[in-house]
């Protein structure tokens, strides 16, 4: 812990996105280890780092110590850009901490992430929070709980913004409960007067789910990835090129591209629901990324060849990698991977020929909506009783 709080703290910076307008409107700072020979960076990721911290009772040191390298980054900030800091409530009381934002003079564009952690320094927190308004800093709340302390932060601190915890993002636009509890979420916001904010947005449907839902923001690996500030794309949309569901026909495999079922290897015993018919399903690492394929057919499962293809492939490319297979695989489905390796979903062999002889046939790529009758993403049809 020492080596961490001597100068090996740095910050990754992730845009925040008005939805509506595929705009950046802040970037939030998130506390990385910089590794060296002695003690390399893995070693101490931020959760691990987090908890060594407050095992030794030395949490507010280390927070201190994240939002000194955090507040460097403010000068390079573009304008119109806001920077979104996490802070838990006992270090933003804490006087070292009251010294350090003293020090920084106008707090304008800052926003202090609270993460509640303990109900000792909520006494305290008012008048401090009303100093730092009154020095034009605004106040986030992250919690994915709800508990009474969550509640009691949203109406005694009224927050501008309000993050949803990307447990309920991730699998959204399949999942009807978690659409509703965004939606409850959304209007809990309008009548606080907080905007929202989506957290962890992985998937072009989920964007595109929370878009018609009127979530004002939101951030996730689906528009960036954390970075250093100098590295992320300034001034227009980080969303530009990515599809929306009206345009998705710009990108080939997107228009074929099937949702599908998705289970981790510890969900394999788990029954379907009665009445739900599911044709493949694929088994994901925790990062999602596909480590097989299978087929239910007459209430037997049955592996099928696993072969990948990439978002970034173009027709073209998939159906040679489809038929460069063993003859009695080639017309099996193939499962599809965004940039990071995540599955998408899967890719039919006959929906891909009839693709390309209809963009040979029109002399451009299609532009169809994609394929009805889709087999359910996760989330979609839940597979527990």
């Amino acid at each position: 812990m020492a080596r961490a709080l001597d100068g090996h703290l740095t910050a990754a910076y992730q845009p925040i996105v008005d939805l509506g307008r595929r705009r950046v409107v802040g970037y939030e700072a998130l506390l990385r280890y910089r590794g060296d020979h002695a003690i390399p960076a893995p070693v101490f990721a931020p959760a691990r780092l987090l908890a060594s911290a407050e095992r030794i009772g030395q949490t507010v040191e280390l927070e201190e110590a994240a939002l000194r390298e955090a507040l460097r980054a403010r000068d390079e900030l573009p304008c119109d850009t806001s920077l979104f800091v996490n802070i838990s409530v006992s270090a933003l009381v804490d006087q070292r901490v009251t010294d350090l934002l003293r020090a920084q003079g106008a707090l304008d564009g800052l926003v202090f992430e609270l993460h509640h952690r303990d109900t000792e320094s909520l006494k305290d927190l008012g008048a401090s929070i009303a100093a730092l308004r009154d020095r034009g800093a605004a106040v986030a709340i992250a919690d994915s709980t709800m508990q009474p302390e969550t509640l009691e932060l949203l109406l005694r601190l009224g927050p501008r913004y309000f993050k949803i915890d990307q447990r309920l993002i991730a699998g959204v636009s399949g999942s009807r409960s978690k659409l509703a509890v965004v939606d409850s979420l959304r209007h809990l916001g309008e009548a606080l007067d907080m905007s929202v904010v989506a957290q962890g947005i992985e998937h072009l449907a989920d964007l595109n789910s929370l878009d018609r839902l009127g979530i004002a923001f939101g951030q996730g690996f689906l528009i960036a990835r954390p970075a250093a500030l100098g590295d992320h794309p300034t001034g227009l949309s980080l969303l530009e090129a990515k599809p929306t569901m009206a345009d998705a026909g710009r990108q080939e495999l997107a228009v074929i591209v099937e949702p599908v079922c998705e289970l981790t290897e510890s969900e394999l015993d788990t029954p379907l629901l009665p009445g739900v018919d599911i044709e493949f399903e694929v088994i994901v690492s925790e990062l999602r990324e596909p480590l097989a394929l299978l087929r239910r057919r007459d209430h037997r499962v049955a592996n099928v060849a696993l072969t990948i293809v990439s978002e970034s492939h173009s027709a073209r490319q998939a159906i040679k990698i489809a038929l460069g297979r063993h003859p009695d695989a080639r017309f099996e489905p193939m499962v599809c991977v965004d940039q990071f390796g995540a599955c998408t979903g899967v890719v039919r062999v006959d929906r891909l020929i009839d693709l390309l002889l209809t963009s040979t046939s029109s002399g451009h790529a299609v532009t169809a909506a994609g394929p009805k009758g889709h087999s359910p993403r996760r989330g979609y049809h839940s597979r527990r009783h």
